[in-house]
């Protein structure tokens, strides 16, 4: 069963300089306890597509197309049913953390908020004693040292990687049935990074939760995630096992990512990088958009975009494996 399925997404936004298209038509199923590691370069549209998922898109943000949230349609829900879905439902952290907490409120009183709202959705009354231990297990559960002390601080008081710490908490007291997780580790020293991933498929497993896992480090992805969506310029380019695709990256987008993995020793020379830079959205190239910086382009690829063609399990937004192409 999907959890979320999302079906000819396109998220435009309006700015000073014109309509700009973040995401276009993109389509991506999110199966019931499984990890998705959504990929790709700075303004690829990764969080764009965890925002609309949300319904959080800033007020100049326009959607187009299908989120269907098991059997409801989120796009078209009511605001009031919307609230009720995020949280226990669909709960996301975001990339800034502090943007996840009151700076006038200490942590203790906003994490016994986020588990009342639990409570109250399953209309179960909260004794404020077992909701005190239960946010201390959770805080202890995401490494977080002398937590009774810690609750009684306010964000100010506490560093970005404890502050994202806790609103990893916030998620864990919610149990959601999807956690978006928005470059989780991104604020954290590399000692804690594999913990606080850990902690993610902790819960995934406990509660049969499904995860979005954006990153722009396809290494991590892939150390976390069951299939990985990769996106550029507001496109699919392939999706698909997460194994398969380390195993055996369809399209060039993807194997130029693999090849800045950095693989052995410092003998074996400089790092590979993608040549160029991602397109601007306001000016994207003719045809595919990645032919700028693509090895394999040939004529058709700066005439005409791609679309997708399935090769075997996997999705790939390439020419190469369309199979009616001749040239």
């Amino acid at each position: 069963m999907d959890a979320i399925r999302v079906k000819g997404l396109s998220v435009y936004y309006r700015t000073p300089l014109g309509q700009v298209k973040v995401l276009d038509s993109v389509d991506a199923t999110f199966e019931e306890g499984k990890t998705v590691g959504v990929v790709g370069e700075s303004g690829s549209g990764k969080s764009t597509l965890g925002f609309a998922i949300t319904r959080l898109l800033p007020p100049t943000g326009i959607t187009k197309g299908s989120i269907r949230y098991y059997d409801t349609e989120l796009l078209s829900l009511p605001a009031k049913k919307m609230r009720e879905v995020r949280g226990t439902g669909i709960f996301m952290i975001m990339q800034d953390p502090f943007s996840s907490l009151n700076p006038v409120k200490r942590i203790k009183d906003q994490l016994m908020e986020a588990l009342l709202v639990k409570y109250e959705r399953r209309k179960e009354t909260l004794d404020p004693k077992s909701g005190e231990k239960e946010i201390l297990k959770r805080l202890s559960d995401v490494k977080l040292p002398d937590p009774d002390l810690v609750m009684l601080k306010y964000p100010h008081q506490l560093s970005g990687g404890q502050i994202q710490r806790i609103v990893i908490a916030m998620g864990l007291l919610l149990e959601p049935k999807v956690m978006i997780a928005d470059e989780p580790t991104s604020a954290l020293d590399v000692s804690i990074q594999a913990q606080v991933i850990a902690l993610m498929k902790e819960l995934q497993q406990n509660y049969g939760m499904t995860l979005i896992f954006v990153t722009h480090d396809l290494a991590v992805a892939s150390a976390v995630s069951d299939k990985v969506l990769i996106l550029y310029a507001g496109r699919t380019m392939e999706f698909g096992d997460v194994g398969e695709t380390i195993k055996q990256p369809l399209h060039p987008y993807t194997q130029g990512l693999l090849k800045s993995f950095p693989s052995g020793s410092y003998k074996e020379g400089r790092l590979f990088s993608l040549k160029g830079m991602p397109p601007s959205f306001f000016d994207m190239p003719a045809g595919c958009r990645f032919n700028p910086r693509c090895p394999y382009a040939f004529d058709r690829c700066f005439k005409e975009e791609p679309g997708v063609y399935g090769v075997g399990d996997r999705l790939v937004r390439c020419f190469l494996y369309d199979k009616s192409n001749k040239s």
